[in-house]
């Protein structure tokens, strides 16, 4: 009986040693990454004259080693305003001193599959945070995902909160039940949260397809396909967003073709989409946005309107470290008797492995009835450094 009880002893010293080694090690095998920004926007306007804002900022990355497969992330972003000047016309999307947690969860892998709880980015077709701005978006919820289908990836998530860029008062973005959305409306309150699921799969050879449905609960439900088949250096791809309202509006649908092909160090892609019926919501989140004419200010929300026609042309070239581009975009809105042009002047340089430069000039020219009439041009300068 003695023995019996060295012998437990012995082996619950031994189990709680390895236990609290293991624990330490996955911290001490954690890894640490980020960002330093320094950014730049400038938007002229033809009545207000010109606004800018400039700001430094970035974000800290800490990810624990696996235990079992379990693991612990979190992300802090931050950002400091120095200077505004003019109309500040970045309230909602710029204009933010502080700090946010915009990751903070419990990670769980076990074969092919993992399943992750808490504060996280997520980037599907349906629901993305944007990071085009100091502060990225973030959502909070679960998720999951499985790759046991051969060549295919099953994606499913439940999300009730959301974190914008800013909360309009100079801070960055809280986590709530407002969703930014990519059309007309760009805000709606989930008060019981949305659902997706989505399946990505690359089952035909050069073929990669994705299929997405999102439930944003009580409000309204999008499906979401596109295909891309590549042949040589072209490319051939389809897409479609459809929406059905819980509300009085009506339903809309969006169909976009692109075709675009690769020629030494040149990328070239001509797009056309076309939205019928209604207006179509393309998502959860400013990333939410995949119309194949967006443009690089408003993104596609202008193509997702009732009976929009859009047409996007677009050019690349690719010179050692340096790549520039230039891409032309129209929008005729026939129900809003308006339209919209943007051109898009692109350049980006990687000075090293880590520091880069990356330099926008859009030149405005619309009708639009609510926002972009008086908009004439907006320039955007980012250095960035990641460790």
């Amino acid at each position: 009986m003695q023995r019996k009880i060295i012998t437990l002893s012995l082996l619950t010293v031994i189990s709680s040693t390895l236990f609290a080694d293991s624990i330490d090690d996955a911290f001490k095998n954690g890894k640490i990454s980020g960002e330093v920004r320094s950014y730049y926007f400038q938007e002229r306007q033809s009545d207000t004259g010109t606004s800018s804002i400039f700001n430094n900022g970035g974000y800290l990355n800490y990810l624990t080693g696996n235990y079992y497969g379990l693991s612990l992330g979190a992300t802090l972003q931050v950002s400091s305003v120095l200077n505004t000047e003019g109309t500040n016309r970045f309230t909602y999307d710029e204009d933010a001193s502080g700090a946010v947690l915009s990751e903070s969860y419990i990670s769980y892998t076990k074969n092919n599959s993992n399943f992750k709880i808490g504060r996280q980015y997520i980037g599907t077709p349906l629901l993305t945070g944007s990071g085009s701005r100091m502060i990225r978006q973030s959502f909070q919820g679960y998720t999951f995902t499985n790759t046991d289908i051969p060549n295919t990836e099953l994606f499913l998530s439940y999300v009730d909160r959301f974190q914008m860029r800013t909360d309009a008062n100079g801070n960055p973005g809280n986590f709530t039940k407002v969703f930014n959305t990519n059309r007309g409306v760009y805000e709606r309150t989930l008060n019981d949260g949305t659902y997706t699921l989505l399946l990505t799969n690359k089952t035909i050879k050069n073929l990669t397809t994705n299929i997405q449905y999102l439930n944003a609960i009580d409000n309204f439900e999008s499906e979401y396909f596109d295909a891309t088949y590549t042949f040589g250096p072209i490319f051939v791809s389809g897409q479609y967003i459809g929406t059905q309202y819980d509300t009085n509006e009506s339903d809309g649908n969006f169909m976009a073709l692109k075709v675009g092909a690769e020629y030494k160090d040149f990328n070239f892609a001509v797009a056309t989409s076309k939205t019928t019926s209604g207006d179509v919501e393309s998502g959860l989140g400013y990333g939410a946005d995949t119309s194949f004419t967006g443009n690089e200010i408003y993104g596609g929300i202008f193509s997702y309107r009732k009976d929009a026609k859009a047409y996007k042309v677009s050019l690349e070239k690719e010179i050692d470290k340096l790549k520039i581009g230039a891409a032309y975009v129209f929008t005729d809105m026939k129900d809003n008797k308006s339209n919209d042009q943007e051109i898009d002047l692109t350049g980006s340089y990687q000075f090293t492995k880590n520091l880069k430069l990356d330099l926008l000039h859009a030149i405005i020219d619309g009708s639009e009835d609510y926002s972009r009439a008086k908009a004439d041009s907006e320039t955007r300068i980012k250095v960035s450094y990641s460790f």
